[in-house]
C-alpha cells in the first residue's frame, strides 16, 4: 500500500481505471495497484514522504558529540553546533 497526496487539496475523490479512491482525514490516499500509483503521478498526485531518519540516508547532520541525525547544524539533543571549518555551508545555504 501506497499513500498519496493530491496535487490540490481540493480533491476529495479520484477515480483510475475505474476505481475510486477517497482522501483519509490525513489527506492522502492509500492505493496499492502499481498501474494506478504511476497514472496518478503522470496527474500531479505524489507519494507521501515518511523519512525521518537522516542519518541513514545521509542527509541532514550527524552531530560530533552524540550521534543524534537532525536536519538542522545545532544538536536538538545535546546543543552541540560545529565550528563552520569543521562542517562547511552546504547547497541552498
Amino acid at each position: 500500500m501506497t499513500k498519496i497526496i493530491p496535487p490540490d487539496r481540493g480533491v476529495k475523490e479520484t477515480v483510475v481505471g475505474g476505481r475510486s479512491y477517497y482522501q483519509s482525514r490525513s489527506g492522502s490516499m492509500e492505493v496499492t495497484n502499481p498501474k494506478h500509483i504511476k497514472a496518478m503521478k503522470a496527474e500531479g498526485f505524489f507519494e507521501a514522504s515518511l523519512m525521518g531518519a537522516t542519518t541513514d540516508q545521509g542527509l541532514g547532520y550527524t552531530c560530533s558529540e552524540c550521534g543524534f541525525g537532525s536536519w538542522f547544524r545545532k544538536c536538538g539533543r545535546c546543543g552541540h553546533e560545529p565550528s563552520a571549518e569543521n562542517n562547511p555551508p552546504r547547497d541552498g545555504e
